[in-house]
C-alpha cells in the first residue's frame, strides 16, 4: 500500500514540550496554593487536553480549582510555550522530506488549537497543511471524528493513511480509524504503552518513518 497521507500528534510525537507544560501547570497551582508537581509527573498527565491535564494535577479534593487554574495556565503557557519546547532531533528533515514526495500532512492534537498552530508553524514553517487542536466544539481524541474529517479535507482514504503517535491515544485513535498506527517511543509514553495500544510498528528514530514510506 502507498500512503498518500500522514497525521501527527504534537506533544511527545513532533516535539518534546514537557518542560513548558509543567513550567505553565506548577506556575497555576501554585497562586491557588496547590503542590507543585515533578515534571516527570506529567509524562502521564498530557494527552488528554488541557482540562484534562490540569484535573490530574489538582488532587481529588481540589477539583472546584480546576477552571480558575485552567485559564491561569493557559495564561502562562502563552506566554512560554516556545521557551524550552523543542522538535525531537531529525523530525525537521523527516518532514520536509515527506512534503517533499507530496505526502499530505496533518496535526491532529488534544492540544489547545490556537497554541498547536503557534508551536507547529513557528518549528515546522508551512509542511502541514492542517492543524488541528482542541476547541470548544472539537471532539478529542480517541474519538475519531477530527481525524476523519482530515481524511476528508485530504480526499484520502484510511488504508492510504499513517497516523503517529507517542501515545495509546493516537493508536486508538489511528484504529478507530482504520489507519495504519505508528508508535514513537521516543515520546512520553513509551514502547510499552505504544504495543499494548495496538501499534502496527513502533519507530526509534524518526528516520525510520520515511522507510515506511519507501
Amino acid at each position: 500500500m502507498a500512503y498518500k497521507a500522514a497525521i501527527f500528534d504534537l506533544d511527545g510525537t513532533l516535539v518534546d514540550s514537557l518542560a513548558d507544560l509543567a513550567d505553565a501547570t506548577n506556575y497555576a497551582l501554585k497562586i491557588f496554593g496547590q503542590p507543585s508537581r515533578d515534571i516527570q509527573a506529567f509524562r502521564q498527565m498530557v494527552g488528554d487536553g488541557t482540562r484534562m491535564l490540569i484535573s490530574r494535577a489538582l488532587e481529588p479534593d481540589k477539583q472546584h480549582l480546576a477552571e480558575n487554574v485552567l485559564e491561569k495556565m493557559r495564561e502562562k503557557y502563552v506566554q512560554i510555550c516556545l521557551d524550552k519546547t523543542q522538535p525531537y532531533n531529525g523530525l525537521p528533515p523527516v518532514i520536509a522530506e515527506l512534503a517533499k514526495r507530496e505526502i499530505k500532512l496533518a496535526v491532529l492534537t488534544n492540544k489547545d488549537e490556537k497554541m498547536a498552530q503557534k508551536i507547529v508553524r513557528h518549528f515546522f514553517d508551512s509542511y502541514f497543511q492542517i492543524i488541528k487542536g482542541t476547541t470548544a466544539s472539537a471532539a478529542v481524541k480517541p474519538e475519531p471524528f477530527e481525524a476523519l474529517q482530515v481524511l476528508e479535507k485530504f480526499n484520502a482514504k484510511p488504508q492510504e493513511t499513517v497516523f503517529i503517535g507517542d501515545s495509546d491515544i493516537d493508536m486508538q485513535t489511528a484504529k478507530g480509524c482504520k489507519m495504519f498506527a505508528i508508535g514513537v517511543s521516543w515520546g512520553f509514553r513509551g514502547r510499552k504503552e505504544l504495543t499494548e495500544a495496538g501499534a502496527d510498528v513502533v519507530v526509534d528514530e524518526p528516520g525510520q518513518i520515511i522507510d515506511l514510506f519507501n
